[in-house]
């Protein structure tokens, strides 16, 4: 039994506490004063959820108060008792952060704060879940005669999802649709199986083994041919690099060859050209020839320092003869200036300063001209004997030069004869370096036999390696092909072996779908007919309920029950008359006697399916009523329904259902035009 209920900042509700008992619960008020924000709390309390906001016609969010005020939290407390056990459930939803939910037995915390926890824990202690309650127990805003309003095809599918039994046709048609899937799936593997069997030759995989087994032979002796011929190339390699060694060696001697010989050519070139040179001089002769020539060399060399060292007295005399020859044209320049002086003076002397006389004057002007005439005769007898002193220092000059040519034609001959002499001194050392390098050929000569090398023996070699590079680059090549193509065999042999056993293995799947297609068959036809009678014993429980209960709710005599009847996969919901007639309840009930049939509907159903939790959520049950019938209703309410159900909850905005009170009232009142929040008054 749901005991109490306290809501704070949940929608209009900022802070309402509830007491609930046994028997009916009325909540009254107008449209818009929180009435079923109280069963939506009842039922989130329990489930975390309720039918708007499962369908999502609102969010969590907006159960949150927001006028006049906005708030940040919502709770919800629900405390309720089960098999003699008291429970309280509290649920905080938040604009921000993470709901939380706690469930106390006893005040003790059982579950939570995780709301999907407390969610699961309740609905194991209930034994009722989400889906069911929703179903069965909480009827919403004016959908009491739900049921009643539906086609009776649309009933029988609803009723199926309400008694659980829509499942049991889901899984029977899967059933169908995974046999008819099998058997297109069997179809299929067995026209590819055939197909298959028709394309495979039986003799296929023994001729590719036996083709296998002959290359691998093939292959074996072209090994075992090219190992062999692999050691013939090896040894063959041996024998070329040995001969590589002494080609080597023989190529460095037959170069040293080739230089000595170019060296002995040389020096016979050299030889022939210097004796042709001597023209058979001998070096004693050339000796001779170079003494008497220094001879006349060192004759000449004293006759032209005599000769020099009379120069040398000639030029002191010709020297001195200038000088002489100076001193007299000074003396004639001055005796000429004394002339012209002293036929410029007037009465002195210009040397004693005594007068002058005209005689006196010429007869100085005649000692001065006598004077001139010595120093003429003078300078002329000078003059010529300069110039016999100068043609003797010419013919000594010449005498010199004579000697000096002649020594130089001396001195070239000395040079030559002493270049001869060179030569003739060379000629025995060149050929002994001659003698020499015949004897150095000879030994090369000597050491290129020794080698052994023979350049025909190592072009045959060479070949032959050449021969065996190329056979073994063949076989090589064979057998690379050859395992290439053994490769492909065997592959081909494993994909005949893998195609046969993916047939036998097909096979054996056709057979084991085929028999889970019989069982599929039998699990079908089993399911098909659990489920009629599943339905049938589910129709007959809550029939037999609504027999019990009809009088208790109709007490007139009227209409003795009313019950579903099954016809061609339909549920019809039928009356029975007092001449025991059965009529469809869409043609015959009144408004009242309709709102009886639905309750009686109702009950049954949540009698059958929830049989221990006694409890039912009735919202706007007078909606399409008129007023006989909501009085009728009423008094259903007070007076029998709480004789099948222990706890009812009705929501209603009709005045005249106060009266169906037998447990608590309450009166919801709300000032919207202010956006108050909602007031409680209990009665």
């Amino acid at each position: 039994m749901i005991k109490t209920i306290k809501l704070e900042n949940w929608k209009t509700h900022y802070n309402t506490e509830l007491d609930f008992s046994k028997g009916t619960n009325v909540i009254v008020g107008k449209m818009g004063s929180g009435k079923s924000s109280i069963m939506d709390a009842i039922s989130f309390a329990l489930y975390g959820t309720f039918p708007t906001l499962a369908t999502r016609k609102v969010n969590l969010e907006e159960t949150i108060m927001a006028k006049p005020n906005k708030q940040e939290t919502a709770k919800i407390t629900l405390g309720f008792d089960y098999n003699d056990k008291e429970y309280s459930v509290e649920r905080i939803v938040k604009r921000k952060g993470i709901n939380e939910g706690t469930l106390r037995e006893a005040g003790k915390i059982i579950a939570g704060p995780k709301t999907t926890e407390t969610t699961k824990k309740i609905e194991e202690i209930l034994e009722v879940s989400y889906e069911l309650f929703s179903r069965a127990i909480y009827s919403e805003q004016n959908q009491i005669d739900f049921f009643l309003k539906l086609s009776p095809a649309q009933r029988k599918e609803k009723f199926d999802e309400l008694l659980g039994l829509d499942k049991y046709e889901k899984v029977r048609t899967n059933s169908v649709t995974l046999t008819n899937r099998l058997k297109r799936t069997i179809d299929d593997r067995k026209k590819f199986l055939h197909e298959q069997k028709n394309k495979s030759d039986p003799n296929e995989l023994e001729n590719y083994e036996k083709r296998i087994s002959e290359k691998e032979k093939t292959l074996n002796d072209k090994e075992k041919e090219n190992s062999e011929l692999e050691k013939h190339i090896n040894e063959k390699e041996k024998i070329l690099k040995q001969l590589e060694e002494k080609e080597k060696e023989n190529k460095f001697l037959k170069e040293l060859e080739i230089q000595s010989k170019a060296k002995t050519e040389a020096l016979t070139e050299q030889l022939k050209t210097n004796r042709e040179k001597l023209k058979g001089t001998k070096p004693e002769e050339l000796e001779g020839k170079i003494k008497e020539n220094k001879k006349i060399l060192d004759r000449g060399e004293k006759e032209t320092e005599k000769i020099e060292k009379e120069i040398g007295i000639i030029e002191g005399k010709v020297s001195k003869i200038k000088e002489e020859i100076a001193v007299q044209n000074n003396l004639l320049n001055s005796n000429s200036k004394s002339v012209s002086d002293a036929q410029k003076l007037d009465s002195d002397c210009p040397i004693c300063k005594r007068p002058l006389s005209e005689h006196d004057k010429k007869k100085l002007e005649e000692e001065l001209k006598e004077e001139e005439e010595k120093i003429h005769e003078k300078t002329k007898e000078l003059s010529l004997h300069l110039e016999k002193e100068t043609k003797d220092l010419e013919k000594r000059d010449e005498e010199v030069g004579k000697i000096g040519e002649k020594n130089e034609v001396i001195e070239k001959e000395i040079n030559e004869l002493e270049r001869l002499k060179e030569i003739a001194s060379e000629l025995s050392e060149k050929e002994k370096q001659k003698n020499d390098l015949e004897k150095e050929m000879e030994k090369v000569r000597e050491m290129m036999k020794k080698t052994g090398f023979d350049e025909k023996e190592h072009e045959k070699h060479e070949k032959e390696f050449l021969g065996l590079k190329e056979k073994n680059a063949e076989l090589r090549t064979e057998i690379s092909s050859g395992k290439e193509l053994l490769k492909e065999l065997t592959e081909s042999v494993k994909r005949i072996k893998e195609t046969e056993h993916q047939i036998k293995a097909l096979g054996i799947q056709i057979k084991e779908n085929e028999r889970t297609t019989e069982k599929l068959a039998i699990f079908t036809s089993a399911l098909k007919s659990t489920q009629g009678e599943l339905r049938n014993m589910m129709v007959e429980t809550v029939n037999q309920a609504m027999e019990e209960i009809w009088p208790r709710i109709y007490p007139y005599k009227d209409f003795l029950n009313v019950k579903i009847i099954v016809e061609d996969g339909s549920y019809e919901v039928m009356v029975k008359q007092r001449n025991e007639q059965w009529a469809r309840v869409e043609g015959i009930l009144s408004g009242g006697e309709r709102s009886s049939a639905a309750i009686t509907l109702r009950i049954a159903i949540s009698l059958v399916l929830t049989q221990n939790l006694g409890w039912i959520i009735l919202d706007e049950p007078t909606h399409n009523l008129d007023i006989n019938a909501v009085k009728e209703l009423s008094d259903t309410m007070r007076n029998h329904l709480p004789e099948l159900i222990e706890q009812i909850f009705i929501i209603t905005h009709d005045k005249e259902m106060e009266n169906a009170a037998s447990g608590k009232l309450y009166s919801l009142e709300r000032e919207k035009e202010k956006d108050a929040p909602t007031k409680a008054l209990g009665f």
